[in-house]
């Protein structure tokens, strides 16, 4: 999963950003990132993810790319994400 690394101003210290939620459908993985705007918070996700064994290396890899049954977890995982991101901006005022 990606992190994004976020600086903190006043010590001089970097922290790594979390995702506020990640979805899992199969091998196909959403995160669900909080942010903040001019307008106020509201919540994003990342491209999704297929996580692959690499045959030659034997590691776990992250790819882009979908077979048709990976497709369908793909689907889920894109309802799942909307859903909890519906559900974390209930009676916030959340937008997007």
């Amino acid at each position: 999963m990606s992190e994004s690394t976020a600086y903190l101003a006043e010590s001089g210290e970097t922290t790594a950003r979390r995702p506020e939620f990640t979805v899992k459908v199969g091998n196909v993985e959403i995160a669900g990132w909080r942010n903040k705007g001019i307008n106020g918070e509201f919540y994003t996700t990342s491209s999704p993810t297929i996580r692959y064994k690499d045959d030659k290396s034997d590691e776990w890899k992250d790819g882009s790319s979908y077979g048709a049954l990976d497709l369908l977890s793909l689907a889920e995982a894109a309802r799942e994400a909307s859903a909890k991101i519906r559900e974390l901006s209930k009676g916030r005022g959340l937008s997007r």
